[in-house]
């Protein structure tokens, strides 16, 4: 699929106002592109039962409004078209109502910090050549041998508070969600790290794995760190507020 990006800017919210207008006027006029969209929504799963559930009313009031409008003729060759079109705009409708709900999620809040904060990680001169070169790894994406480098530099030193740190977060990025607590537990255990976020990246790990309990525990973490104002005290309190 050519536009796949594309598509996936648009449910993401990740367009301007102008380039969405565009998109929702080229599904009724590109048949071909209607049905890329139709397609991505249906492999991702957009259309929940819950969805069709919550706006079922308001589709059947629409429905009514529509109903006694006279006909219109159009030829059946263009026919196809509209009707696809329709399905369509009705699954971007239910789809932005679905994200909208989901805009509060736990896991939600996670990605969007990964996003913001974990994607890169600055070099600075006073980095040591082999976390350095950890560091270059992970900015360019290769996760797995960046967390392989922190861990060398942890096997000859265990109280490197940076390494920890940084393979914590590679852990983290790669899924590998035990295994970043571990390391964010020493972090956070550390006493030589002045501003210490270690407490805070293990709600964000517990609420980016969102398995049972995660919550619970997420939010108990993130009362402690507003409490006693420990690093991203700010960013917990946000979220505090929507959880």
């Amino acid at each position: 699929m050519e536009n796949m990006q594309y598509i996936e800017e648009y449910f993401t919210g990740a367009i301007s106002a102008e380039t969405k207008q565009a998109f929702e006027q080229r599904i009724i006029s590109d048949p071909a592109f209607a049905e890329e969209v139709a397609f991505y929504v249906s492999v991702n799963g957009l259309l929940t039962e819950q969805a069709k559930q919550e706006k079922k009313e308001k589709f059947r009031e629409l429905y009514q409004q529509h109903k006694a409008e006279p006909a219109i003729i159009r030829p059946i060759n263009t026919m196809w078209r509209y009707i696809a079109a329709a399905s369509v705009l009705a699954a971007i409708l239910l789809a932005t109502w679905f994200f909208a709900g989901q805009k509060n999620s736990p896991e939600q809040f996670a990605n969007e910090y990964i996003q913001q904060h974990f994607i890169t990680q600055s070099i600075t001169m006073g980095n040591q050549d082999s976390l350095q070169a950890g560091i270059e790894l992970f900015n360019e994406g290769k996760l797995a041998e960046a967390l392989t480098q922190f861990k060398t530099i942890l096997n000859s030193n265990a109280a490197n508070s940076a390494a920890q740190k940084y393979a914590g977060i590679a852990a983290l990025r790669l899924g590998q969600y035990d295994e970043a607590l571990t390391y964010f537990s020493k972090m956070e255990a550390d006493t030589n790290i002045y501003i210490n976020p270690g407490k805070f990246y293990k709600a964000l790990t517990l609420l980016k794995r969102d398995a049972n309990g995660d919550k619970a525990t997420a939010k108990a973490l993130l009362q402690d760190v507003v409490k006693n104002n420990l690093a991203e005290s700010d960013q917990a309190e946000e979220w505090l507020k929507k959880l």
